[in-house]
């Protein structure tokens, strides 16, 4: 099928001619018309939108255009026209949410997650939701893909996770805020990623995974369980630190 049978020509065109002459005609420069064109491809193909935009292989195999420009585009017109957060959780939200129910058990590798993101703004939003908190992300390897541990999987899991499943884990750690050595008004959550997840090694990396994953797919019912194991697990290695020390 060509490219042209798939648009609505009629809502390409006007969206086109209207942000063209917006400055005066010829007043645009060619790599902004090529930008403006791109982006109404997407947004009038009946098979491609933003919330599942094509990949840059797949633009540049209908283009006929180098993969590295259709990327470098696809992520100019993201850091302009999608730079809002609250669209930018749901669209990680779903990401990740999709990856998950993909892959199942297989989502993890030796105790990382990978998640491709092609968005440009989506994947540096996602890289900066762990970062300030967590550390450094890793996308040595390609820099569309997000290598994470369980514990930064889960930081992500908890900015993006339904605002029910979020306050069912709050509910679960307010009932062991002395285990988690809290004083008054610190924050809970912070509390349980430094000192039940953060670091953790391998059998706590894949629970975090695993409350993550509960947590996007409407398992609320077993996050409480969940959260105790980990309370229940830093307990245990407290109690464990304290025979040594005596």
């Amino acid at each position: 099928m060509k490219l042209t049978e798939e648009i609505d020509l009629e809502a390409f065109a006007k969206a086109f001619l209207e942000t063209y002459l917006e400055n005066g005609y010829t007043t645009m420069p060619k790599r902004e018309i090529d930008l403006l064109v791109l982006r109404m491809l997407i947004e009038h193909r009946e098979s491609w939108s933003w919330e599942e935009p094509p990949s840059a292989f797949a633009l540049s195999q209908e283009l006929r255009a180098t993969r590295s420009k259709m990327r470098s585009m696809m992520d100019e017109i993201s850091f302009r026209h999608l730079a809002n957060e609250d669209t930018a959780r749901k669209r990680l939200r779903k990401i990740i949410t999709d990856r998950v129910r993909e892959e199942g058990e297989e989502l993890f590798e030796n105790n990382k997650v990978r998640i491709q993101i092609e968005d440009g703004f989506l994947r540096e939003f996602a890289k900066d939701l762990v970062q300030k908190d967590f550390g450094i992300v890793d996308s040595s390897f390609n820099s569309s893909i997000l290598v994470l541990s369980g514990d930064k999987f889960l930081a992500i899991a908890f900015e993006v996770m339904p605002e029910s499943a979020r306050e069912k884990i709050e509910t679960e750690l307010n009932e062991h805020k002395e285990a988690l050595h809290a004083q008054d008004n610190q924050n809970l959550v912070r509390l349980f990623f430094e000192h039940a997840v953060k670091g953790a090694g391998n059998e706590v990396g894949k629970q975090a995974i695993n409350l993550g994953v509960t947590a996007l797919t409407g398992g609320t019912d077993k996050l409480p369980g969940i959260v105790k194991w980990f309370i229940d697990k830093m307990k245990s290695d407290d109690s464990d630190s304290v025979s040594v020390e005596v």
